[in-house]
């Protein structure tokens, strides 16, 4: 994935003015995720914007393991543009000219002959509990989505704003502990239903 300056393609396949914001085309066994930005300044003007592009590609697993990104059920890190075997952007050049449309082409292609992407692999956590005795986590800590929900940011906030209703009107004793027990009784089913239904999607894309 990555974020081009859309004056750094070429001017015949910018985006007009009225373009989506917007796009999910498919590919073959993969798809991409495409949204046009402002440009630094909250300008939409041609020229201005940037075009952010994420791609969904499934066939790069052994790539990540062999390079230390996963090990095992694990992601360690994501694998950054200098790392990227020259081979694999060659490939992936190739795999983006017969499957993409502009601008997203342009904008994959320049990121790729600029080295100004990164792999990030998926990771996915369903939590089986978000409490233990006067602890409680939040967020990505208790339960981490595929990016494809755009959903984690927003559940993280319903757990800072859940927990901090919980607790206030105090923690002192054995109320603590309740009002813990209170917070995951309130936020773990719909935690796990998240995590659940990016699962889902990450199980049948590419098959």
């Amino acid at each position: 994935m990555a974020i081009v300056d859309e004056k750094d393609i070429p001017e015949i396949h910018r985006p007009n003015i009225n373009a989506p914001k917007f796009t999910m085309p498919d590919g073959i066994g993969d798809f991409l995720l495409g949204t046009i930005l402002s440009g630094a300044d909250g300008s939409y003007t041609l020229g201005d914007p940037r075009l952010g592009w994420a791609w969904y590609n499934n066939t790069q697993n052994h790539l990540l393991r062999r390079l230390g990104c996963v090990e095992g059920s694990l992601v360690r890190h994501s694998l950054h543009a200098p790392d990227i075997p020259e081979q694999t952007l060659i490939e992936l050049a190739e795999k983006a000219s017969v499957r993409w449309d502009q601008p997203w082409l342009d904008a994959i292609l320049h990121s790729i002959e600029t080295r100004n992407l990164i792999g990030t692999p998926i990771a996915e956590y369903v939590p089986d509990n978000l409490v233990k005795g006067r602890i409680a986590i939040i967020g990505d800590s208790a339960h981490l989505p595929t990016p494809l929900t755009a959903s984690g940011f927003n559940a993280s906030l319903q757990d800072a704003a859940t927990l901090a209703e919980c607790v206030e009107r105090g923690i002192e004793g054995s109320a603590a502990s309740e009002a813990l027990l209170k917070y995951e009784s309130l936020r773990l089913k719909n935690a796990r239903k998240i995590v659940q239904s990016g699962q889902s999607f990450s199980r049948s894309f590419g098959r």
